[in-house]
């Protein structure tokens, strides 16, 4: 396998890793692999779009860019996801919050009346 192909390969596996890191569960609790990801996917970005993919010059440069154009929509989707996903987990705490202030003011409200 020469450069250009294992290129390729490692950047269709990260490709493959955006839509893996979302199927397991809790993976927002998870940020470390999230950031990691994330980070991997800029310096991606960086080399294909500065340097690109050897072998692919000329009238082919274009899927340098096609690449890292897709890259910058993984990552930009990704930051969506984890947007979500935290507004998700804080509307949770806030129900969970309210309904335990509920249950303090019932039995304070009760201790009162006694």
């Amino acid at each position: 396998m020469d450069l250009s192909t294992a290129l390729l390969c490692c950047v269709a596996a990260l490709l493959g890793f955006n839509n893996l890191l979302f199927k397991v569960p809790g993976w927002e609790h998870r940020r470390v692999f999230f950031w990691m990801l994330q980070v991997v996917n800029l310096l991606a970005i960086i080399a294909l779009l500065a340097i690109g993919i050897p072998g692919f010059a000329g009238a082919t440069k274009a899927i340098n860019w096609v690449l890292g154009l897709l890259l910058i929509l993984h990552v930009v989707g990704n930051n969506g996801k984890l947007v979500d996903a935290l507004r998700t987990l804080n509307a949770e705490e806030r129900t969970a919050d309210s309904e335990m202030r509920d249950r303090m003011k019932a039995a304070l409200v009760k201790g009162s009346e006694e």
